[in-house]
């Protein structure tokens, strides 16, 4: 029996390694949208653990045989089948413990306000409006989201937020350098979601300059959290630059 199972296994684990192959490459080459992509993956989970069944009934039916060869792919279709849909079932629960939020910001009282970014979003996604019901919620899951302040003049702070948004390969949609509003676009590692991105600059009435950002995605009720690390990281580098103290001239010590 197990010549009759080997191939139909091997097929189908070449099947389900396409699908999740293409889910992932077709979005990065913009043959489909994120979505279709993301609706693949849950698909190719649901048929490796069609394919872990089938590779523990054929494991069951063909174990009184002595084909070791045959034993051994089917363990081995069952290792890469469960290892694979058990990566990604682990993700949704972990995931799915995280708000029904889309839109994060550092300022909760006066969101960083989109000016250009609306001109680059489709009807059918999200709207750029700030939704005041994610207030609590954020509050809540991600309470160490806060603005960065610093005394340094505000064209170098401007500077230093063009060189992180550089440094991430973020796609810059406007930039108001007197204004103090900075807007882009970036794209999750693995499906490529576009998220938008607004960093405002605001003068205090100390003369310090305050430092906001916001950002939102465009498909989707829930971001798994991205947004939200996404704003901590960027602040915390851009906290760091700020803070650090520059290197010595060497030549004006000697």
């Amino acid at each position: 029996m197990s010549r009759y199972f080997s191939p139909v296994l091997y097929v189908l684990l070449m099947l389900v390694g396409c699908m999740a192959f293409i889910s992932i490459a077709g979005v990065r080459i913009g043959l489909f949208e994120p979505s279709t992509g993301f609706s693949m993956v849950r698909q190719s989970v649901f048929a490796s653990l069609v394919l872990s069944l089938c590779a523990i009934v054929s494991l069951f039916i063909c174990r009184k045989e002595s084909n070791i060869v045959s034993q051994r792919f089917f363990i081995l279709v069952l290792t890469v089948s469960l290892v694979y849909s058990t990566m990604w079932i682990v993700f949704y629960i972990k995931k799915s413990e995280l708000p029904n939020i889309n839109d994060v910001t550092t300022d909760l009282s006066a969101p960083p306000v989109y000016m250009n970014v609306g001109f680059t979003r489709k009807s059918s996604e999200n709207p750029v409006g700030y939704d005041y019901s994610f207030i609590e919620l954020q509050k809540k899951y991600y309470s160490e989201l806060k603005p960065v302040f610093s005394n340094k003049d505000q064209q170098v702070i401007h500077l230093e937020v063009m060189k992180l948004i550089s440094e991430r390969n973020w796609e810059v949609v406007s930039n108001y350098i007197q204004g103090g509003v900075v807007e882009a676009t970036a794209r999750t590692p693995i499906f490529g979601f576009r998220d938008d991105v607004v960093i405002r600059l605001s003068e205090m009435g100390n003369g310090d300059i305050r430092i906001d950002m916001r950002s939102s995605s465009r498909v989707g009720n829930g971001d798994y959290g991205v947004n939200a690390d996404r704003v901590l990281s960027f602040m915390k580098d851009l906290s760091a630059r700020l803070t650090a103290s520059p290197m010595p001239n060497m030549a004006s010590i000697r």
